[in-house]
């Protein structure tokens, strides 16, 4: 019997024939680019909020690579919309 894992998708074709599968994450870690845009921010908008504090922090998977987790981002924007709301 051939199971295959559900978080695969269909392979895609690398050199000499060899099949890769492309392995989609459930949480993944998203650049400052696609953090911005997760948040609907402008990426100087996105800066300006991580250095108020209004972003979690990131993770470094190098010096000088920040990464997000795609839930960090979502709830900290949902806190701050329920801030929003409550103070109105």
């Amino acid at each position: 019997m051939d199971t295959k894992p559900t978080n695969l998708l269909p392979a895609r074709p690398l050199r000499a024939g060899r099949q890769k599968p492309v392995y989609v994450p459930d949480d993944p870690l998203l650049t400052a680019a696609e953090a911005a845009a997760e948040r609907g921010q402008a990426i100087s908008t996105f800066w300006r909020d991580v250095a108020a504090g209004r972003v979690p922090a990131a993770y470094y998977v190098s010096p000088r690579s920040p990464r997000w987790r795609r839930s960090e981002l979502r709830a900290a924007l949902e806190a701050c919309r329920s801030d929003r709301k409550g103070a109105a």
